[in-house]
């Protein structure tokens, strides 16, 4: 059968179904993408009120080049579809003891920061980088190819195994080259966007700092919801079609076909990419048993429109518990809402005012928290302690009262992951990246009962955040069309 041939749904339109729905279009595919909900994006949404635009899920872009490489395979040019600017900051970290730790674009920058907290740091960062970056280059080819377990027992993949130290932690690996924790958890808090605490994440996955300080980080002007605005465009140049408000209910294997039924009705494809959450779809739509996996943490998110413009934070800032141990402790191992917790503010607006009315701030919170699994407390009744413990340290930075400040309030629950994306536990991030879940133990991108079934996004192979998803779209793609 040849690419024009061939008939594919897409479940799911977040970014990782949006990527594959644009390549597989591209290359003659007939695609056709079935969406829950009434707009493109998944959790890469936004919300609007007031003039106000939160992005609701992720809030910047690392590894460009990955973003790149999406339309470059469809035969585009990137920049006539988004516009990247690279931060001069990155971000700030500010520790409960009130120092402040700045890093810059500019890695000299950063290493005269580090030097305050720590003499003799700044060589330390450089063989930190180094070995980041060996851990990178041996990485980044592995990130469009598909691993089951037997790939182990190859030898040529023998030498990767040395190379990647899997099982040197990622809080360990700082450790060799930082003395302090302040500076440890800095180059390490990276683990926690990928719903894992640095303890037990593999130390390759140091790649994400790597990104952060040697590719840099950007903004896509106008909002993330840029970017699958710009996949969307890109699928539909190329005649894939969307439906939304289309909650897909089943999906079976049916006479060397995939049955499909969604919107009370029964559709025939000749393969189907699956871009919800894994395990809900193994669950829910193929109704099979799924294993004890482990799952990531989960968030809670409060989007502020603010009257005024805040003062000293900047586009990128994490604050950090009183005692981090304990508050890793308490989300990952003992299920616990955290006492004193650690949070991420973004204030997109400092560099894309576009978002909010003139003279305005967004503050996009964002509070990791323990997963749903065994948990029987409706959140809600732990928010209100979580904001004051926000609102009292944000406060005393600003020298403002982010309370008498607000003009728009929005809040999005762990609950709300289940009931408006399906995922399951509300792990925001889906499967956990420990090492038994990652690379070669990560589920594959073929189904392995039926090889007319593929799955795309964060608890599939590559891995979860939005370039690797993307990588991951690629090999979806290759394995229909090859």
């Amino acid at each position: 059968m040849n690419n024009r041939e061939k008939k594919i749904a897409v479940v799911g339109a977040g970014v990782g179904g949006l990527s594959t729905a644009a390549r597989l279009a591209h290359r003659g595919c007939d695609v056709t993408v079935f969406e829950k909900l009434s707009e493109c994006g998944g959790r890469n949404h936004m919300l609007i009120d007031q003039g106000f635009k939160f992005d609701m899920g992720p809030s910047f872009v690392l590894m460009p080049d990955f973003f790149k490489e999406v339309f470059t395979d469809c035969g585009k040019d990137i920049e006539d579809y988004l516009r990247l600017k690279v931060l001069e900051i990155n971000y700030k970290i500010f520790y409960p003891d009130h120092r402040v730790l700045t890093v810059f674009k500019d890695c000299n920058k950063t290493k005269q920061e580090i030097e305050r907290f720590e003499a003799g740091s700044s060589s330390g960062f450089d063989r930190f980088i180094k070995k980041t970056e060996k851990f990178y280059k041996a990485v980044a080819p592995l990130l469009y190819k598909c691993f089951t377990v037997k790939d182990i027992a190859s030898p040529k993949n023998w030498p990767l195994l040395l190379t990647l130290e899997p099982f040197t932690s990622y809080w360990d690996l700082a450790k060799r080259y930082f003395k302090t924790e302040e500076l440890a958890y800095a180059f390490t808090f990276e683990a926690m966007f990928m719903g894992v605490s640095p303890f037990e994440a593999p130390g390759f996955y140091s790649v994400i700092t790597y990104a952060d300080h040697v590719q840099k980080i950007a903004h896509p002007m106008g909002g993330m919801y840029e970017i699958p605005k710009a996949l969307e465009r890109l699928a539909k140049e190329n005649s894939a079609q969307f439906f939304y408000n289309a909650e897909v209910k089943s999906i079976q294997p049916k006479d060397g076909h995939v049955s499909v039924f969604v919107n009370g009705e029964e559709k025939l494809f000749d393969k189907v990419v699956v871009n919800a959450d894994y395990c809900y779809t193994q669950s829910d739509l193929l109704k099979r048993s799924i294993p004890d996996y482990r799952y990531s943490c989960s968030v809670f998110l409060v989007y502020l429109g603010l009257k005024g413009k805040l003062n000293g934070l900047d586009h990128h800032n994490l604050f950090f518990a009183n005692d981090l141990r304990k508050n890793l402790r308490e989300i990952f191992d003992e299920n616990k809402t955290p006492q004193d917790p650690s949070f991420y503010v973004h204030v997109p607006t400092v560099t894309d005012p576009s978002l909010a009315p003139e003279g305005k701030d967004i503050a996009y919170i964002l509070i990791p928290v323990s997963n749903l699994k065994g948990v029987q407390e409706s959140f809600s009744s732990f928010e209100g302690f979580l904001k004051k413990n926000v609102f009292e340290r944000m406060n005393f930075v600003t020298g403002q009262k982010i309370e008498d400040m607000i003009e728009v309030e929005h809040h999005f629950y762990p609950e709300d992951f289940i009931t408006r994306y399906n995922i399951k536990y509300a792990a925001t991030f889906g499967l956990a990246h420990n090492l038994m879940q990652s690379a070669f133990f990560r589920p594959a991108n073929q189904d392995a009962q039926d090889n007319n079934i593929y799955y795309v996004g964060a608890s599939t192979q590559p891995g979860g955040g939005l370039p690797v998803v993307i990588a991951g779209s690629k090999i979806v793609a290759d394995m229909i069309t090859s």
